[in-house]
């Protein structure tokens, strides 16, 4: 009895083996790919859409896919049929044999297929490999257009700048740089203008004008600082280091004009 289990289990996995190797995806192109990345509370949620069609002579029973490294929660979605498909994983590459699941192409048959997967928040860059010939490539990220292409070769490879997620965006360093600037020159011009006036005034107290132009580009900081945090282009830590400055130094102006009034 034993053994007859044994025969049968092999038999099994023979015909398995021989099922991929004969997994044939010769034909096959991509007529259009986009790929959406967005934000999500595990990391950086990947949806790929892709529309295979078999423009060979011959029928096509597999079709491969590049994924690139560290990513997690990967799903391969058959859109018509509603079925989640299981790879074959090499490397980078997950094939899937039509055969399991009855999706064989024929001639001018299309598969349209919805891979999802997550990457890790920190991931910089965003790598892919096109397996197929493709008519269009579209990749966008938090609804933003990365990258387009059109005519696409097979095993054409990209790579595509996300962001750093600890480093402080650019506009936000020339803000405060303006800012400061501003101050300096406003006040250094008061100071000027009231120096007969009072030396005690010039050197204690801010003038209204000074104090309301601190105010308005302390607000309009954090305003572009709040939406920098929330596209997560600045850190935790730097969002709440630099949000607790700018707020404080609002209210202290603030209230500085409402006791000159």
């Amino acid at each position: 009895m034993k053994r007859i289990i044994k025969l049968m289990l092999i038999s099994l996995l023979i015909l398995s083996i021989a099922s991929i190797a004969n997994a044939s995806d010769t034909g096959i192109t991509i007529e259009k790919q986009t790929v959406k990345i967005s934000m999500s509370e595990k990391g950086l949620l990947v949806e790929e859409n892709a529309l295979f069609t078999n423009i060979g002579t011959e029928k096509a029973t597999s079709v491969k896919l590049w994924i690139q490294q560290g990513i997690q929660d990967v799903k391969i979605l058959a859109v018509e049929s509603g079925e989640y498909l299981t790879p074959i994983i090499t490397g980078n590459i997950r094939e899937c044999n039509l055969t399991q699941y009855n999706l064989t192409l024929e001639t001018g048959d299309s598969l349209d297929l919805i891979l999802t997967y997550t990457l890790p928040t920190n991931t910089e860059n965003f790598e892919k490999t096109i397996k197929y010939d493709a008519s269009s490539l579209s990749v966008t990220f938090n609804d933003e257009l990365l990258y387009q292409v059109q005519k696409v070769q097979s095993e054409s490879s990209f790579s595509l700048r996300l962001y750093k997620p600890t480093e402080a965006p650019l506009s936000i360093t020339y803000i405060v740089i303006i800012f400061l600037l501003v101050v300096v020159l406003i006040t250094s011009t008061l100071l000027l203008l009231r120096k007969q006036r009072s030396k005690a005034k010039r050197l204690i107290v801010e003038s209204e004008e000074t104090l309301t132009t601190k105010k308005t580009l302390l607000l309009s900081l954090l305003k572009d600082l709040e939406k920098q945090h929330r596209s997560k282009t600045v850190s935790d830590d730097t969002y709440n280091k630099l949000k607790e400055e700018y707020k404080q130094q609002a209210v202290d102006a603030m209230k500085k004009l409402e006791d000159l009034k």
